[in-house]
């Protein structure tokens, strides 16, 4: 499927940017945001097949994510917390 779509002269310097940044183009770049939005399939038999492109797409997955989330305390994650009636 093709799909041509009219950005902004900011808009675009911002994906070639982002994308230049991770060392891709800017159509591998949205091919991955899509990926993330709306994922086709599983990528497990990649594991196996190709394991360089699984831990490059488990990377970019796991980087997709907001670093700035607070960890749960020791407190929340305890046994205790989460089973309170088995105590």
């Amino acid at each position: 499927m093709t799909v041509t779509l009219e950005l902004s002269p900011e808009r675009e310097a911002a994906l070639k940017a982002q994308a230049e940044a991770r060392g891709i183009s800017v159509e591998q770049w949205l091919l991955e945001l899509t990926e993330q939005l709306v994922p086709s399939t599983s990528i497990a038999h990649l594991q196996k097949t190709n394991p360089k492109e699984w831990m490059r797409q488990f990377r970019a997955w796991a980087q997709s994510h907001d670093h700035t989330t607070p960890l749960l305390s020791d407190e929340a994650v305890s046994r205790e917390s989460i089973y309170p009636d088995r105590v």
